[in-house]
């Protein structure tokens, strides 16, 4: 893998990580009531993640041993469901920025926070990996990214180097927003629409990327 590569796989992962969705909105429920509860959710965000990223690259490496033109394909069906995201998402915060809505950002967290239940770590934990595991877009987004970056001819230290990479990052990103979640939750609703538009640009690159490398595949 190029450091071009690891880069732009950077910037796709931090881009995911950081957008709006069901697992920052579990942390915002959790971590608002109970910071303690808040980590332990995170935690189990990045054991369902961490499923999600060893499966992915086991699996697709596997699979592109056994019949490399599955490479193609897979960048092609990628890149359209990346393409499809990427544009709900810039389009959705166009819309937010069009709306003004981002104002009651304040009072969605007070009005969290104000119910006050406490949650064990077991508990926390099994949520957070529960609600990462039962994201039926987690599957196809983690085969689309990855289609694009994981080659069948990779080393082994790059496989694992990918992998603890990204949990790695992935941990301390939803563990400091855990731990700071009442400050993070108002600015990120705050700002949604900045973040929306900024992930759907990223998205939408790395699609055309991926449809280009796949059809030239294809046809050559």
């Amino acid at each position: 893998m190029s450091i071009a590569s690891f880069g732009a796989l950077f910037a796709v992962w931090l881009a995911a990580i950081t957008l709006p969705g069901p697992d920052t909105l579990q942390l915002i429920r959790t971590g608002t009531r109970d910071r303690r509860a808040g980590v332990w959710c995170a935690i189990g965000i990045m054991v369902g993640n961490t499923i999600w990223i060893v499966s992915s690259l086991l699996g697709l490496s596997a699979l592109m041993v056994a019949e490399p033109a599955i490479l193609h394909l897979i960048q092609l069906v990628g890149g359209a469901y990346i393409a499809w995201m990427g544009w709900g998402s810039l389009r959705g915060g166009l819309r937010t920025l069009r709306e003004k809505t981002s104002d009651m950002a304040g009072k969605v967290v007070d009005a969290v926070a104000a119910q006050g239940e406490e949650m064990g770590a077991w508990r926390a934990l099994r949520l957070g990996a529960a609600t990462n595991l039962s994201n039926p877009k987690a599957v196809v987004f983690f085969a689309s990214i990855f289609a694009q970056f994981v080659r069948p001819d990779m080393s082994e230290g790059w496989t694992v180097g990918i992998a603890a990479f990204l949990v790695v990052t992935g941990l301390a990103w939803f563990i400091g927003f855990a731990v700071a979640v009442r400050a993070l939750a108002e600015k990120i609703i705050r700002n949604g629409a900045v973040i929306d538009i900024a992930a759907g640009v990223i998205f939408l690159v790395i699609a055309a990327v991926m449809a280009a490398e796949g059809a030239r595949g294809l046809l050559s």
